[in-house]
Formats: C-alpha cells, sequence, structure tokens
C-alpha cells in the first residue's frame, strides 16, 4: 500500500456530529470482514471507504464490512476528495467511490488529491493533474508534495522549491529542503547548512542564519543558534531568548523548556510561567502537563501548582478528561483532580477517544468506558482507538469493524444527525428497520411513499381506518401499508387515484403530510429561494421552519423536489413530534 510518492490524506468528515439524548442506548457490533480480508496496515477506518487486502490485492470496504470495490489492485490509497489513487500492473490511476476508474491507469506513481489536485509520475518525473484527468503542470520534477494552501514543494537539480496551482514558480528549486507554508505566511527552508524563513513572494522573510529551526505554530517559531533555543516571531524579532538547552512547540499558550537538564514552561512573551526544576515533563493538554521529579510522575497546572504528586511510573496526557497512569507495568486511568477513573489493572492502555478506551488484559483487547466498566469484552487480539464511531479489532486471525450503533441497528452510528431520531422511533415501535440479519435500518435508502405513510400510522398509534372499505386499486390487505395508507386517505394525505406505494417521498411531500397532519396551519413566507410563494407546498415548507423540522439545504434552498432518505424522514417526525 505504501508508494514511494508520500503525500497527505485530507480527513474526510461522513457524520455530522449531533448531541445524542441519554436515551438513546449505544451498542457496540462488530462487523466482520470476510475470511482472508486484512485491515493489517490501517490504524483506524477512513471514511467513506477503507482499503482491506486479500490475496495480495486491494479493495474497499464500507462501515457495514461490505467489499464494495472488489480486491484487485496492487496499492490503494485513502479516498480523497472523492477520489482514491489505485495501482495495477504497474501503473497507477484514479477510481470514485463507485469503483469506476475515472482516471486511467497509465502513470509510474500517483499520490491523492489535496486541493483539487494530484502528483503524477511518467517516465519518472512527477507533474500534476486536475481530477478530470488533465494534466495542470506537465512532469518535470524529481519529486513533489502535495498542495498545501495555494503551493507545493517541489525538486529539481536535487534542490528544493515552491510552485503555484498554475506551475510559476514562486521559489526556484535552490534550498536543501523545504516544508510547507504555516497560517503565519512563511515556510521553513535551509541552505548550506542555515534555515531561515520565505514568505509566499519567494523573498528571503528571515534570513537563513541559524543552526536549526522548526515550522512557525501559534505565531512562533523555535530556532537554534550558537547551541541554544529560542523562539522568534513571523517578523524575526526574539522574542523568546535564545538561552535554552531544549524547547517543545507551544500547546495550550505554553511551551517545555530545558536549561541545565531541567525542565519548565514558558509563555509566549518568553517569561517563565513554570521554572525549570522536573527531570522531564510533556506538554499540556486539557489543562494538565505531566511532569517527572524524584522518579516519579504527576501533574501540574498551567500556574504550576501540584495538581497530581508524582507517584506514577508512567503518566499520558489527557483525552476526553483522564489520562493514562501507570505503576509496576499496569495501567488505568485518573481524572484531572487525580481521582482513579479505572484502577491500574491493564498491560496496555489507550487515550480514550469516543467515550471509550482500548485497554489488554490477559493478552485480549477489550474496551472500557469513563467509569471504568467494560463495555466490549476483552476478547480481541488486537484492538485500535476508536475514529468517528469505529474501530478496528481482530481475532483469530480475522478483522472486524467495530462500530458504535443505536437503536439496536448496525448501520446508524451514534454520532450521526440522525442518531437520535431512529433511536426515538425504535423505542415508539414507529420501525423495525429494514432487516434482522444483520438488524439495518438503511438510513440512507430512498423513502418510499408508503414507508413515510406507516412511520406517521405507527406514530400516530396505528389507527383503524374508519371506514372498512378500501377506496384505493393496486393495494391489499396483505400490505405492510394497507391500513396506513387507508387512514392518510381519511386524513386527506392522499388521493384513492393514482396511488402509487412505491413513489419516491420528496423533501416537499415530506413536510407536506406533517403540516396537514397538524391541522394546515398558516405560516409566514420560509424565504427559500426554490419555494415558489404560489406552490401547493409553499405553506407547508413555511410551517417547517417555524417548527424546526428543517432549516433547508443550504444556500438559502429547501430542494422541494430532493427524494428523502429514510433517515432523513425521520429526523422530520422526531423534530415534528417530540
Amino acid at each position: 500500500m505504501k508508494k514511494k510518492l508520500v503525500s497527505l490524506a485530507l480527513a474526510t468528515i461522513l457524520c455530522v456530529s449531533l448531541i445524542v439524548p441519554s436515551f438513546a442506548a449505544k451498542t457496540y457490533t462488530p462487523v466482520w470482514l470476510g475470511k482472508g480480508v486484512t485491515l493489517e496496515d490501517s490504524p483506524y477506518f477512513s471514511a467513506p471507504l477503507t482499503a482491506v487486502r486479500k490475496d495480495g490485492k486491494w479493495g474497499y470496504t464500507n462501515r457495514l464490512g461490505q467489499i464494495t470495490i472488489a480486491p484487485q489492485y496492487e496499492y490503494a490509497l485513502p479516498f480523497s476528495e472523492g477520489l482514491a489513487a489505485v495501482g495495477k500492473g504497474g501503473k497507477s490511476g484514479f477510481i470514485n467511490t463507485a469503483g469506476k476508474v475515472v482516471i486511467p491507469l497509465q502513470y509510474e506513481d500517483a499520490a491523492s488529491f489535496s486541493e483539487g489536485l494530484a502528483a503524477v509520475c511518467k517516465d519518472g518525473k512527477y507533474g500534476f493533474i486536475d481530477k478530470t484527468g488533465k494534466l495542470v503542470i506537465p512532469n518535470q520534477y524529481e519529486y513533489v508534495y502535495a498542495f498545501n494552501g495555494g503551493l507545493a514543494v517541489v525538486s529539481a537539480n536535487k534542490k528544493w522549491g515552491f510552485i503555484d496551482k498554475t506551475g510559476k514558480a514562486i521559489a526556484t528549486p535552490q534550498y536543501d529542503g523545504c516544508y510547507n507554508f504555516t497560517a503565519e505566511g512563511l515556510a521553513l527552508v535551509h541552505k548550506d547548512g542555515k534555515w531561515g524563513y520565505i514568505d509566499k513572494s519567494g523573498k528571503e522573510a528571515i534570513a537563513l542564519q541559524y543552526e536549526r529551526a522548526v515550522p512557525f505554530a501559534d505565531g512562533l517559531a523555535a530556532v537554534r543558534k550558537g547551541g541554544k533555543w529560542g523562539f522568534i516571531d513571523k517578523t524575526g524579532k526574539v522574542v523568546v531568548s535564545i538561552s535554552y538547552d531544549t524547547v517543545g512547540a507551544f500547546y495550550e499558550g505554553l511551551a517545555r523548556v530545558c536549561k541545565g537538564n531541567k525542565w519548565g514552561y514558558i509563555d509566549k512573551t518568553g517569561k517563565e510561567a513554570v521554572s525549570p526544576q522536573y527531570d522531564a515533563c510533556s506538554s499540556f493538554s486539557e489543562g494538565l502537563a505531566a511532569v517527572k521529579k524524584g522518579g516519579k510522575w504527576g501533574y501540574i497546572d498551567k500556574t504550576g501548582k501540584t495538581v497530581v504528586s508524582p507517584k506514577y511510573t508512567y503518566a499520558g496526557g489527557f483525552s476526553e478528561g483522564l489520562a493514562v497512569v501507570a505503576n509496576a507495568g499496569k495501567y488505568g486511568y485518573i481524572d484531572k483532580t487525580g481521582k482513579v477513573a479505572a484502577a491500574a489493572a491493564y498491560e496496555q492502555a489507550s487515550d480514550f477517544s469516543s467515550g471509550l478506551a482500548a485497554v489488554k488484559k490477559g493478552g485480549k483487547w477489550g474496551f472500557i468506558d469513563k467509569t471504568g466498566k467494560v463495555v466490549v469484552p476483552l476478547e480481541y487480539d488486537l484492538a485500535l482507538e476508536f475514529t468517528q464511531d469505529t474501530a478496528i479489532v481482530q481475532k483469530g486471525g480475522q478483522y472486524a469493524l467495530l462500530n458504535i450503533t443505536v437503536g439496536g441497528f448496525t448501520d446508524v452510528l451514534f454520532s450521526s444527525d440522525y442518531a437520535q431520531a431512529i433511536d426515538w422511533a425504535v423505542e415508539k415501535k414507529i420501525t423495525k428497520g429494514t432487516s434482522t440479519k444483520p438488524p439495518r435500518f438503511s438510513p440512507d435508502e430512498k423513502c418510499t411513499t408508503a414507508q413515510i405513510l406507516t412511520f406517521l400510522w405507527r406514530a400516530k398509534g396505528e389507527p383503524e381506518p374508519a371506514s372498512t372499505a378500501n377506496p384505493f386499486t393496486g393495494i391489499k390487505e396483505s400490505d405492510y401499508f394497507y391500513k396506513a395508507v387507508r387512514w392518510a386517505g381519511e386524513k386527506g394525505l392522499v388521493s384513492a387515484q393514482g396511488f402509487d406505494p412505491e413513489e419516491l417521498c420528496t423533501r416537499a411531500t415530506a413536510v407536506t403530510y406533517l403540516w396537514k397532519l397538524a391541522g394546515s396551519p398558516t405560516a409566514q413566507d420560509s424565504g427559500f429561494d426554490d419555494v415558489p410563494a404560489a406552490a401547493d407546498y409553499a405553506q407547508a415548507v413555511a410551517w417547517a421552519v417555524e417548527k424546526k423540522v428543517t432549516k433547508g439545504t443550504g444556500g438559502n434552498k429547501f430542494s422541494p423536489n430532493n427524494t428523502c432518505t429514510r433517515g432523513q424522514i425521520m429526523t422530520f417526525l422526531y423534530r415534528d413530534l417530540v
């Protein structure tokens, strides 16, 4: 999977965060991959699809463990900007999430897309293409890195420089090394053993004068001169005297510094917030830092006050309010007051993520919650940290994706924007999902008219139709929606004439049903650009906005003709009825 050309993969966020109420019961569901399918090179699930390997070939799986792109490639990079670089037969190209080759496999090497461009190699030289496969920057460089902030680091004649997205040289290759530009608008470069900084015009903003330096972060950069370290601002002014033996980066406003083999902390003005007095220390995290004194670790706050006295052989950083600590080779967790949250009983322990931490005991891994309770049994040979409510686990040589779900469904992630609604719907017996083995709700499936009417009918308590007659042709008593449709007809939601239960439900139709059930109240204009005042659904949309059933789809649009998914429908119902 690893290629000569390494680029930074852009993080793709699939799930929209939502505060899920206390009634939402979490379930931890392993979705086992097929025999021989491995995730051994994957530290976490990379949405929307993660590369998997079988019989030496790479493909992709979704979060449900379904192999959506068959293993067939010699390498496969994570998806970025909708495309993934893959290789076969010694050639590289790009596929989309459907597995379709959209840029032919014709390159000797290819990297992930970044800022709309991807590096590719032909005849031993690198250039850049756009998402149509058009060569935007000719193949003329020995090596390149991904675009970052509109500029890319490139190499020619064993020297480094910068180009923009048109291929124009911002800084001709002349340096022995370059780093990406930071938020300060400066890039670290070095030549002939001297380090300094250039601006985005390629001009030397801070002369190459230092023995060593690091990129800017939070407005300051660490530099070394005369064997000592200090900090400069983006004008080159020394703001922290170059007098320390070693320094660390600024975190939460403070940086670690070492003088005379003792460590302390300074603020951004150079003032010693905590005088050097510790044998070792870590960066601050969540307001506290681990410090070592007398061979033991404890924690201090930003004033230097000891919060947890030194008594541990190991002390990690805080994550989600808890930190890993150890004594006698056993790991546990404490909170910010030093109170034990989970006894030191584990052989290994990870940081908390998504409210859970992976721990190892008796040679097996599982997960605990913040109370120290084992919520995922210690039965795995491998367990990695959760990312976006999914963790990679392995047992007996077989891999699985462990998902945090709600409602008992394997495909409703705890952090998804519809989790709250679906959990409520299960509790109210509005839905049973689309399958039981495995239990799935199919939130991304398009919702039919029959489905939404059934959901509404169940939400209203499954009332019996007032009439025994069936005015709807084409539906029969054995249909799951039989009573729901007849009831909906009596409520004026649908007409018996031309009713099609398989017709897809639009956003306009969904809010109209809810509006009519509410008594068709009047409401002020919604203000959406795509909802004409004369539209038969205009009042329904306006009412839905007032009721906070919907905020639209963005850009002052409601998108009335867009088909609703099952997850969206359930969210509408929840917002209206709860």
